[in-house]
């Protein structure tokens, strides 16, 4: 009786011996499959990257030339504490020198501001909400349009990242210390219409502790020019928001 259940039991432990050796190489499979995956992975995300820099790259340096033949009508508004304070148009246009003009139309509006002691106050504070303002606005114009050169350094320090948005389509490059220590710029693309659909910037303007973040969507003209069709910035520290419009694109006159 002893040797029968001695024999069962053993039976039974090589039964699960066997079972542990099918679920040992179960799990090695499937540690395999996941390591091949990431580095799979990984070299197509690399090689996404890759087209898409170029695609950015070729976009910007072609649009920057193209834009030089239109004249525009800029809208900057800007809001202070949810309320409206100030509406500014420009009319934009290239000079011969390829330097880009900005004129003052009849468009501009301010805001009334209030009498007495309490007028005082309200224009000194106006004052250096101003000077934010101007500061802020200067601060957009470093980042539009995205320098190529400036893209390419930081791609081929390795430091650029990318986070798909749609397989093998939509993707997003990010590309820190683009301007200063700290920011960042962020390019999204379709790369399927081999277009550049938006910006995003985290960035700051008179204290590094309190960023300043705008979103610039860009537009296309029937030629494939593409700009910067609205930008709107938060700077919520501040409780500052400025949107920037470009509109009425036009052949300017030669």
């Amino acid at each position: 009786m002893v040797e029968v259940l001695s024999g069962s039991l053993i039976k039974k432990i090589k039964i699960k011996i066997s079972q542990l050796k099918q679920t040992i190489m179960k799990i090695k499979f499937l540690v395999c499959a996941i390591i091949m995956f990431t580095c799979t992975s990984g070299i197509f995300a690399q090689a996404d990257m890759q087209e898409t820099v170029g695609m950015i790259k070729k976009n910007l340096t072609d649009s920057k030339e193209k834009i030089k033949n239109y004249e525009w009508i800029e809208t900057t508004t800007t809001f202070y504490k949810g309320e409206q304070k100030s509406v500014k148009q420009t009319q934009c246009y290239y000079s011969v020198d390829g330097k880009l003009t900005k004129v003052e139309t009849g468009g501009s509006k301010q805001g009334k501001a209030p009498g007495g002691l309490k007028g005082k106050i309200a224009a000194n504070k106006k004052e250096d909400m101003a000077d934010y303002i101007k500061a802020t606005i200067a601060k957009i114009q470093t980042y539009l349009p995205p320098d190529a050169g400036k893209i390419q350094q930081i791609y081929a320090a390795g430091n650029t990242t990318i986070q798909v948005l749609e397989p093998g389509k939509k993707f997003k490059l990010t590309f820190p210390n683009y301007n200063e220590k700290g920011d960042a710029l962020s390019i999204s693309v379709d790369k399927t219409n081999q277009r550049i659909t938006a910006l995003d910037v985290s960035t700051s303007v008179d204290d590094p502790a309190q960023k300043v973040l705008f979103n610039i969507t860009y537009n296309d003209l029937p030629d494939g020019t593409q700009y910067a069709g609205s930008t709107t910035l938060d700077a919520q520290a501040k409780q500052v928001k400025i949107v920037i419009a470009n509109s009425g694109f036009k052949k300017a006159a030669k």
